[in-house]
């Protein structure tokens, strides 16, 4: 099962939420709209994705939250959504990963793919 912490706005919780659990291998440990307790929670639970919705930052924000994520050295994947697309996403390792799955059901595609990889023998 791929655990997946939310970052996101009020405006497109319930939405976002449904598309990211309407994947079977998928748990929503937790969703915030304060990014400051997605990181501290981020640091307890240990998500496999930490998913950022820009609708939930203020303007550059997003980058700050990235990097501070990073600085937590958690072991957990970034993604960075926007809209219905995956504007981008960094491995735990700091490898930033294409952002293919852009356009409608990017994001699903995407955790998609990380449950699946996580599952590869």
């Amino acid at each position: 099962m791929l655990t997946v912490l939310v970052l996101v706005g009020r405006e497109n919780e319930k939405d976002l939420i449904a598309r990211i659990e309407s994947v079977p291998e998928v748990c929503v440990l937790s969703h915030t709209d304060d990014s400051s307790l997605a990181l501290a929670r981020a640091r307890v639970l240990l998500p496999d994705v930490l998913v950022i919705d820009l609708g939930a930052c203020l303007p550059g924000d997003a980058a700050a939250v990235v990097h501070r994520a990073r600085g937590l050295g958690l072991p957990s994947e970034l993604v960075v959504h926007g809209g219905d697309a995956v504007v981008g996403a960094v491995s735990p390792d700091g490898d930033t990963l294409a952002a293919d799955e852009s356009g409608p059901g990017g994001l699903v595609r995407t955790l998609t793919r990380l449950a699946r990889r996580q599952h590869a023998p």
